[in-house]
């Protein structure tokens, strides 16, 4: 515990750096203001900077959703099942297995031959640590790179273990924002206490960098998606607290981009889930590939940076929900 403070009180004076200037004139007072938000609203150094609370007012400070806050919503939208599959990568791709079509394996139930023999079958594929977060460690390999995975999985001892999938590509519409990313749909739904579906936020999630990851943490951004209009509507926004107008290695702008299918994607998410209704609040990671949707993954009590996106604080309205 004492470690974990002193942690938290480092990050918050690193991150005075990320505070805008006329935010920022005297850091003592702001590094104070910081410290003062963890004890008072549960915002950590990082919802402090994405959810840009040195610009807010303490009633709207309490309207948003934060690292401490959100506890409440762990133990009251999930069960223990819930969590355990939201949480094992492997155990949501078997729950969810309508939805989530393409080829993988789990390397903890494989044999070595059975993973060189995955490889070697894909022409590429994405090798994911499984106690990793936000895309860290993420790695693509090719079909001769077998070997070389073996070797470091063996080297590990089974003390790391991986989902290795086939690599999707984007629906072409998508993928020339920025080639060098799987861009992705972050979905938030909750179910209510009467057993009804609410639509929270719909982010497009874009890599910045070349990188095979969209997530927001490892460099990417998220666009706020108009569901009526199926538009991007607000430039992108970074957690470190930046917004972009443009994707800086392509040069295309954020606002106005249609994105495909968005039509569609009320309805299918609804059928998600429905899989595992046990799991009321997620955040839904959806790729748009040539053949329609795949689902990537679940998340239990997504990223509190979303609501800078849609500019909407979820506290109350989850808490109404509960």
């Amino acid at each position: 515990m004492i470690k974990r403070i002193f942690r938290e009180l480092k990050a918050s004076w690193l991150s005075l750096s990320l505070i805008p200037k006329p935010y920022n004139k005297y850091k003592l007072f702001r590094y104070i203001d910081m410290i003062y938000c963890i004890v008072k609203y549960g915002a950590l150094s990082d919802d402090y900077i994405s959810l840009k609370f040195f610009e807010k007012s303490s009633k709207e400070r309490a309207e948003y959703v934060t690292s401490g806050n959100k506890r409440l919503f762990y133990k009251a939208f999930y069960d223990d099942d819930a969590r355990k599959t939201l949480a094992h990568k492997n155990l949501f791709s078997e729950r969810f297995k309508d939805f989530v079509t393409r080829d993988w394996i789990y390397t903890a139930n494989s044999s070595i031959e059975d993973i060189r023999k995955f490889i070697e079958s894909h022409d590429e594929v994405v090798i994911k640590p499984t106690n990793s977060t936000w895309g860290i460690g993420i790695s693509v390999i090719n079909s001769t790179m077998a070997d070389k995975f073996i070797d470091k999985y063996k080297a590990a001892a089974g003390k790391e273990q991986y989902m290795i999938e086939e690599k999707l590509i984007n629906h072409p519409d998508i993928a020339k924002l920025n080639p060098a990313s799987l861009q992705t749909l972050r979905v938030e739904t909750c179910i209510d206490q009467n057993g009804e579906f609410h639509l929270l936020n719909v982010l497009l999630m874009i890599g910045t960098k070349k990188i095979i990851v969209s997530n927001c943490h490892s460099g990417g951004v998220m666009c706020h998606v108009d569901m009526t209009t199926g538009k991007i509507d607000k430039e992108g926004y970074n957690p470190k607290g930046y917004w972009l107008a443009s994707h800086p290695e392509t040069g295309i702008n954020f606002v106005g981009y249609k994105v495909p299918m968005i039509q569609e994607l009320e309805s299918y998410i609804r059928r998600v889930s429905q899989v595992m209704p046990n799991a009321r609040y997620v955040g839904w990671d959806v790729a748009i590939t040539p053949k329609g949707f795949e689902l990537i993954e679940g998340n239990f009590c997504p990223g509190q940076c979303t609501q800078t996106c849609d500019g909407i604080p979820k506290y109350e309205i989850l808490k109404s929900y509960i």
